[in-house]
Order: C-alpha cells, then sequence, then structure tokens
C-alpha cells in the first residue's frame, strides 16, 4: 500500500523540493525540521504505507493525545517573500524500508512533478576519510546545476555511493527529467550534527535566495558542542580509571 493524502491544494511559484530524512548525523533530517519550525509552513499532504516504520523499525501507529498516527512522509509548502523561489519540504521520522525506497521515491517525484517541481535537492550526510575534509559535497547529472553549487563553495563529490532516500530520490527525480542534486554536509556521523546542517541550509538559501534566521540553529550547535565535550570528559575519566596500575614491590634490606 502506497496512499498519497491531500490536505491542501497548492499552486506554488517555481518550486524547489528538499528532502530531508534521518540518517548520516541526522544532517538531512535537522536542517527541513528547522525550516518547518521557524516558519511553520502548511502540511499540504503526506504518503502513508507499509513501506514506511517507525522510528524503531517496527510497524505500527504513533499515540498522540489520545490520537493514532500511521507513520508518514509528510509535505510541507514554504512560501517566504525573501525566497525567488517556493519550497516543498519533504521530511519523515523514518526512512522507507530499503525495498520500498524506489516506489516512495516514484511516487513522491509524480507528485511534486504535478505541482510545477523542477529541481530536487536531497539533504544528508557525508563521512570523509579524514576528520580534516570539511564542507559541503555534491553530486548531480546536471553539469550547469554543479557550476552554480561550486560557486557557492560546495565540492564535486568523485567517487563511492549516496545510499538511502538522499540517493535514490535524486536518481529518480533525474529519469523523470526533474534536475537533481544531492547535498551532503561532512559529519562524523555518529551523533547528531546541528553544525553539518547548517553549512547544508546556507548553500540552500543561495539556491533559492533565501534568508534563514540561523540563531536558533547557533544554540543548538552549542548545545551539541557542549554534549560532546561532556561525553569526551567522561570517556577518557574512564579510561583512566581503567587503566592498569604499575605494580610496586614492598622494600626490603639485605
Amino acid at each position: 500500500m502506497i496512499e498519497l493524502i491531500e490536505h491542501k491544494k497548492v499552486r506554488p511559484d517555481n518550486p524547489v523540493l528538499i528532502q530531508g530524512l534521518p540518517g548520516l548525523g541526522l544532517v538531512g533530517k535537522i536542517a527541513v525540521q528547522y525550516l518547518i519550525d521557524q516558519y511553520n509552513p502548511p502540511l499540504i499532504a503526506k504518503i502513508v504505507s507499509d513501506l514506511i516504520p517507525l522510528p524503531d523499525g517496527s510497524a505500527g501507529v504513533r499515540v498522540e493525545e489520545e490520537d493514532l498516527k500511521l507513520a508518514s512522509i509528510d509535505l510541507y509548502y514554504l512560501k517566504r517573500e525573501s525566497s525567488k523561489r517556493d519550497v516543498l519540504l519533504m521530511t519523515s521520522e523514518a526512512q522507507p524500508v530499503p525495498w520500498g525506497q524506489y516506489r516512495i521515491a516514484e511516487r513522491v517525484i509524480k507528485y511534486v512533478g504535478s505541482l510545477g517541481v523542477n529541481l530536487v535537492l536531497a539533504l544528508g550526510g557525508y563521512v570523509p576519510g579524514s576528520p580534516n575534509i570539511k564542507g559541503v559535497f555534491a553530486c548531480t547529472n546536471d553539469l550547469d546545476l554543479m557550476k552554480e553549487l561550486e560557486s557557492y563553495g560546495v565540492k564535486r563529490l568523485r567517487g563511492g555511493y549516496v545510499t538511502g532516500a538522499c540517493g535514490i530520490i535524486v536518481g529518480v527525480a533525474h529519469v523523470y527529467g526533474i534536475k537533481s542534486a544531492c547535498l551532503l554536509g561532512t559529519t562524523g556521523g555518529s551523533f547528531p550534527d546541528p553544525g553539518a546542517s547548517k553549512s547544508v541550509l546556507m548553500v540552500v538559501d543561495k539556491i533559492i535566495g533565501g534568508q534563514t534566521d540561523f540563531s536558533e540553529m547557533d544554540e543548538m550547535i552549542e548545545k551539541e558542542r557542549e554534549l560532546m565535550e561532556e561525553l569526551r570528559r567522561a570517556a577518557r575519566e574512564v579510561a583512566e580509571a581503567e587503566a592498569p596500575k604499575e605494580e610496586t614491590s614492598l622494600p626490603y634490606h639485605m
């Protein structure tokens, strides 16, 4: 079952789809959720399916204030005076199961295509081979789009794989003739990384002409920095406590 439920009819102006689902460092999820929290855009559609699990990977419903909700992929319509393009925001609490990723992505692309979307940006995280590699990386089949991204300081991803929903929706969009790109912020990958989310969102702002207020995200970044410092301190203390003690022999005289 893949059911798209439309909540509101919209006629967006030159729209772009921005996807942010849970993944490495929660980079894409944090980025899109931040825009939703900042601007409170209306929910225009959701997709419910047996291919979309709960956050823990199980099947079931979420109970919220006596209301039952199926896991879903949600689409919001964001219109800002500062932006030169309208935005459709796509997010969820979990990615579709691997064998359902293509079908869900195709359903999304067909729907947003009917609304006039001509650009798809999938936001995610990228764990580089060295911690010294920082910034935003991108991959796309559109050379003009890549040149535009490089003018914003984005680096070209030259090999490897972009797995999961972040890679698949870009590939499916390309099949349907819609310009698309993955925007990946470098991250450690193991913990939520709002810093990487901000770096990706700053590129998005340049593409759509937005003027996002990042003050609350800066607070998130500082809290995450403090948390990571506490974890590192605790790890050092545990390592020191478990370190083998030097054996000392009893003194003796002859």
